[in-house]
């Protein structure tokens, strides 16, 4: 029933970005309102599939495909937040193809988990997984409106006014928001290490594997940019380039945290 629900969203997704895309050629406020209904009405769908599986694996890792398809929902549920905060539908056209892309991998894996080690289950497991995804799907999102600024100064410095220019929003409303999640998704990122470094205590030592090591230096790019931004007023291209390479070296950790060469047809989540 689950995969189900999460098939049906991922077909409301899949249209939605169509909608989102047409508006980007042609603004229009009919494609902007069916854009938010589909993701609505699919984040619906597949909050209800997630909540499903979430009973059905109680005590066991989360699989590559939950993972994705988590990563999916988040990422879509702040960009309905952000489309229905600041009316931004053109956003849509950036992201809801990349959340489509995201989900797919969740639809095609299947399997199931091994119970996990009674060393891991712990209260704060859930946590830990829930805001490592929270955060990725932030930096996910800042890295997609890093893209759309480096589009919009391209035109600007090139002083080729042309549909992008006519349909992104301004430099300043993608810098401020680019801050505003990347803010957001470094104190996820902070707790995500923190429970991390407590499950690393109390099951196998702490060990640097590649997992760890691009966890860590995400996190020093990101405190390094928050405090750039911060106390040297750091803005614009390059803070759009370093959150792209920082949510390169995010993506990585969590590509990392699974056992890819389980025989498992869908790997588990290592921990941390």
């Amino acid at each position: 029933m689950s995969h189900t629900l999460v098939s049906l969203a991922c077909h409301a997704y899949g249209i939605a970005a169509v909608a989102y895309l047409a508006y980007l050629v042609r603004q229009s406020d009919a494609l902007a309102m069916a854009g938010r209904v589909l993701v609505g009405g699919g984040l619906v769908l597949h909050g209800v599939a997630l909540f499903e599986l979430l009973g059905a694996q109680s005590g066991r890792p989360v699989g590559m495909a939950q993972g994705f398809s988590t990563l999916a929902f988040l990422l879509l549920a702040i960009f309905l937040a952000l489309d229905v905060r600041y009316r931004r539908p053109v956003i849509g056209a950036f992201l809801t193809p990349l959340a489509v892309t995201v989900l797919l991998p969740g639809l095609l894996m299947h399997g199931g988990q091994s119970p996990l080690p009674p060393g891991v289950r712990q209260p704060l497991l859930p946590l830990h997984i829930t805001l490592a995804l929270l955060g990725l799907a932030a930096f996910a999102v800042a890295a997609g409106v890093g893209v759309m600024y480096l589009l919009m100064e391209r035109q600007v410095r090139a002083k080729r006014f042309g549909l992008l220019f006519a349909r992104l929003p301004s430099l300043e409303f993608l810098d401020t928001l680019n801050r505003r999640l990347v803010v957001w998704g470094f104190i996820a990122l902070s707790i995500t290490l923190a429970t991390g470094a407590f499950f690393v205590s109390t099951t196998r030592g702490w060990t640097w594997d590649g997992k760890s090591i691009a966890t860590v230096v995400a996190w020093a790019v990101f405190a390094a940019l928050v405090n750039a931004r911060i106390f040297a007023g750091w803005r614009g291209r390059r803070v759009a380039l370093l959150t792209m390479a920082g949510f390169c070296l995010v993506l990585v950790s969590f590509l990392t945290s699974y056992d890819l060469t389980s025989s498992s047809p869908t790997a588990a989540m290592r921990i941390p």
